[in-house]
């Protein structure tokens, strides 16, 4: 299996969420112990809701990849990462059960405990890769596991550019101006959206705003 120590002035602040992305979970799990695969994770949450402590959470797993998240880079030297089984937009991407977010909730509430995680750092690999990644994407509803990410005071008549917004919800900075359309399709899968494109309606930044202050 893949990992790393961390050091010692990497402290785990966030919670990565991922879905597998894979035919099955036999495979999933073969690949995330795999040295071959150069992958690996913390935990692994099957559809029936089992899960699966792959690594023990001191140590370093190679879930995230190239990944930035606020100021922070690499973020797989800050985090936790969790695997949905989910055969993903590649192999038939489905609805996530009833018992996954079940056991994601207790879990996460155990991290949380354990790591002093605030919600605002349960995030996403779309979040922290918008430029190469999905996951766990736009059938992922973060309500059903009881975490409020943003929790930002309105201030009275303020009027927020789009790329002031992207910030808020807390790209790196690189990816607002290199990947600003990936950045909007990220937003996108976390608001649920049926539909994922880079435009820019007026529907979507009112429902931005709204996600970050409502």
């Amino acid at each position: 299996m893949n990992y790393s120590s961390r050091k010692k002035n990497k402290i785990v602040k966030y919670v990565v969420i991922h879905y597998t992305g894979m035919k099955s979970l036999t495979l999933a799990y073969q690949k995330l112990l795999s040295e071959k695969s150069f992958v690996s994770a913390h935990y692994l949450i099957s559809r029936d809701g089992t899960i699966f402590n792959l690594l023990c959470p001191s140590y370093k797993a190679w879930h995230s990849g190239k990944s930035k998240w606020k100021k922070n880079n690499n973020i797989n030297d800050y985090s936790i990462g969790i695997e949905l089984e989910n055969k993903g937009h590649e192999f038939g991407y489905s609805n996530f059960t009833n018992i996954q977010y079940l056991s994601l909730k207790r879990l996460i509430n155990f991290i949380k405990k354990n790591f002093n995680i605030l919600d605002e750092n349960i995030i996403f690999h779309s979040d922290i890769a918008p430029n190469r990644k999905q996951d766990p994407g736009e059938k992922f509803f973060i309500k059903k596991i009881g975490i409020n990410r943003f929790k930002f005071n309105k201030e009275s008549e303020k009027k927020y550019s789009l790329y002031e917004l992207l910030i808020l919800y807390g790209f790196h900075k690189y990816y607002v101006k290199k990947y600003k359309k990936s950045c909007i399709r990220a937003v996108k899968r976390s608001l649920n959206y049926k539909i994922i494109t880079s435009s820019q309606s007026k529907k979507f930044l009112k429902d931005f705003y709204n996600l970050l202050f409502c």
